[in-house]
């Protein structure tokens, strides 16, 4: 099981909160004003779910590559600047993860991102999860143990993203991410996800393919590419740098 290592704290920068709350087509654009406002905190320790689920989002992922970074993610956001997701990421550029891989949990609430490092993982598929409860609690999983639990606010209809990212021009990722299973119960009455996966978010190199399309649940993906076209000291933290599957929720 993943063990809680810390927790940061920062202001985020605009294309690292687009690549959390990318909105689904036609609902905002992608270039969207978004305000990261400052003097957030966070616990990962201090807070406990309480009642049935309102999300529940399963999928087996797995991330290699080659050079500095590369990263595999799944992830739910509203239409408000708010959004979680639990990944495993490999940072050259980090001083906890070394360049190893490591369970990641992410969190934006009314644009302030904050983040915290787990226990160590591996670059084979692993079973994760995001559990979001009506107490105003969201939970993160590994290997089927909840790993941490932060307070977190959604509001409204729910939007859902695959993905995977690379750091630095050059850089390759191949992001797995196997048999999705989405349950939704925040809307009394309506249930599941609208439509089919829309894998057409492709930034800097990096894209999305659903491998068993149109299949909605037990979707499955890889994500695939080289990085390219970054500005001079440009890397995943200040410019967009993903491949992205997305699907909203039946509203």
């Amino acid at each position: 099981m993943a063990t809680y290592i810390r927790i940061r704290i920062r202001d985020m920068p605009r294309t690292r909160l687009h690549r959390l709350a990318l909105p689904v087509i036609g609902a905002i654009a992608l270039a969207a004003g978004l305000i990261v406002p400052t003097g957030a905190t966070a616990s990962a320790a201090t807070v406990a779910p309480h009642g049935t689920p309102l999300v529940e989002y399963t999928a087996d992922i797995s991330e290699t590559g080659t050079g500095t970074g590369y990263s595999s993610y799944i992830n739910v956001h509203d239409a408000y600047n708010n959004a979680f997701s639990v990944g495993i990421q490999s940072d050259k550029g980090s001083t906890v993860s070394k360049g190893a891989p490591r369970f990641i949990w992410e969190r934006v609430q009314n644009g302030k991102f904050t983040y915290g490092y787990l226990g160590p993982a591996t670059h084979g598929l692993t079973p994760v999860m995001l559990r979001w409860y009506p107490n105003g609690v969201g939970t993160f999983l590994a290997n089927h143990h909840t790993v941490a639990a932060v307070p977190l606010t959604l509001k409204g209809r729910l939007f859902f993203n695959v993905e995977g990212n690379a750091r630095l021009n050059g850089d390759v990722v191949h992001s797995s991410i196997q048999n999705v299973n989405i349950i939704t119960r925040n809307r009394p009455g309506v249930t599941g996800l609208q439509g089919t996966w829309n894998t057409g978010f492709s930034f800097h190199g990096l894209k999305a393919r659903q491998t068993n399309s149109p299949k909605v649940q037990g979707a499955s993906f890889w994500v695939d590419g080289r990085v390219s076209g970054l500005p001079s000291g440009g890397n995943w933290d200040t410019t967009e740098v993903a491949g992205i599957a997305m699907i909203a929720q039946r509203w």
